[in-house]
C-alpha cells in the first residue's frame, strides 16, 4: 500500500467557469447581475440627490469584464476608493469616487453650484471627509437596494483609501482566484455638468460566492409571528379590563353647606361639553353627555 505522505502534491487549480462567456451554461449569473445594475441606477439617483440637495441625472453603463490589473493600470486621476462587503461574501466591492465629483458634491451640499471642472487638490479636507461618510451611506443603501432585485442582503461600508496612484490587488485587499472584475461606470450630471463620477468594481469571485443566495427563494413571511401564539396573545389582551368612569361634574360648596348634607339631597349638575373620560387614574378623552336608546350616553369628542 502506498504512503500518502510520500505522494507528490500537485498545485491547486482554480475551477473554471463560463460565467462571463456569452451564451455559456453559467451566463445566467451575468444576466442576474444586469438586474442589479438596472435597479442600482435608479437608487443612486434618489440617494445621491438626497445628500447633494439638488436634482441630478445618473447614466450607468453595463459592466465591462476585464482583469483587475488592467483596470488599475488605466487609472490616472485623483480618486477615493470606498470598500463595501455584501452579506458574508469575502471579496470586497469597491466604489471609485472621482475627486472632481466629490468636490462637486461638497459645493452643492453647502448651497453652491458645481462648475464641472474645479477640483480640490492634495489631502482631503474636513468637508470632503464628511461628504465621503455621506456618500458611503448613500452608496451602501443603493447597493443593498440594487441587490434586492435578486436576493435580500445587506451591503456594509468598511472604509476608504486615498492618495494612491494606480492601486493594485494588494492595495485593494483583493486576493482573487479569478482575476476578472466587473466594472460599472456611472456618469452623474450635477448642476448640469455630467462627469464620470463612480466606478463600481464587482469581483467575479464575489459574484460566484453570492450565487447560492440568488437561487434561494425569498420568504416574505419569515419574520411573521406564529399564528397560534398571535391568537393566544390576542385573547389574553382581550381579557384585560381597566376601570373606566366619567365625571359629569365636580360640584363645590363651602364647609357650612357640606355640614348640612343629608341623605336624599340632590346636587345640581350644570351641563357641559367638556366631560372627561377617565381610564384608571388617567384622563383618556373628553366628550359630551347625551342620550341614546333611552339611557345616558357619552360621546367622545377628542382623545388626549
Amino acid at each position: 500500500m502506498s504512503n500518502p505522505s510520500s505522494a507528490t502534491m500537485s498545485p491547486r487549480t482554480a475551477a473554471e467557469h463560463s460565467l462571463l462567456k456569452k451564451g455559456g451554461p453559467d451566463d445566467m449569473l451575468l444576466d442576474v447581475y444586469r438586474k442589479v445594475e438596472k435597479r442600482l441606477a435608479g437608487r443612486l439617483k434618489v440617494n445621491l440627490a438626497n445628500i447633494t440637495g439638488s436634482d441630478l441625472a445618473v447614466e450607468m453603463t453595463s459592466s465591462d469584464n476585464l482583469p483587475l490589473a488592467d483596470w488599475c493600470a488605466a487609472l490616472d486621476d485623483d480618486a477615493i476608493y470606498l470598500q463595501f462587503h455584501a452579506g458574508v461574501s469575502v471579496p470586497a466591492i469597491w466604489v471609485r469616487v472621482s475627486r472632481l465629483f466629490l468636490t462637486g458634491c461638497v459645493d452643492c451640499f453647502f448651497g453652491g453650484q458645481f462648475d464641472g471642472k474645479t477640483c480640490t487638490q492634495g489631502n482631503l479636507t474636513r468637508s470632503e471627509i464628511g461628504m465621503i461618510d455621506r456618500l458611503a451611506k448613500a452608496l451602501g443603501n443603493s447597493l443593498s437596494e440594487g441587490w434586492s432585485a435578486v436576493c435580500e442582503t445587506t451591503v456594509r461600508y468598511a472604509g476608504h483609501i486615498h492618495g494612491i496612484d494606480n492601486p493594485d490587488a494588494d492595495d485593494l485587499d483583493l486576493d482573487l482566484d479569478d482575476p476578472n472584475v466587473l466594472v460599472s461606470t456611472a456618469r452623474v450630471a450635477l448642476s448640469g455638468h455630467a462627469v464620470k463620477a463612480l466606478e463600481i468594481v464587482q469581483p467575479v469571485d464575489g459574484l460566484v460566492a453570492m450565487e447560492p443566495q440568488m437561487h434561494r427563494p425569498v420568504n416574505r413571511e419569515t419574520n411573521s409571528g406564529d399564528p397560534v401564539w398571535q391568537q393566544a396573545l390576542k385573547e389574553s389582551v382581550e381579557q384585560v379590563y381597566m376601570p373606566v368612569r366619567s365625571v359629569l361634574a365636580r360640584p363645590t360648596m363651602d364647609l357650612s353647606q357640606l355640614s348640612r348634607l343629608a341623605v336624599g339631597d340632590i346636587l345640581p349638575v350644570s351641563p357641559t361639553d367638556n366631560v372627561p373620560l377617565i381610564v384608571g387614574d388617567r384622563v383618556f378623552a373628553y366628550g359630551s353627555i347625551g342620550e341614546q336608546n333611552g339611557g345616558v350616553a357619552f360621546k367622545i369628542k377628542h382623545f388626549l
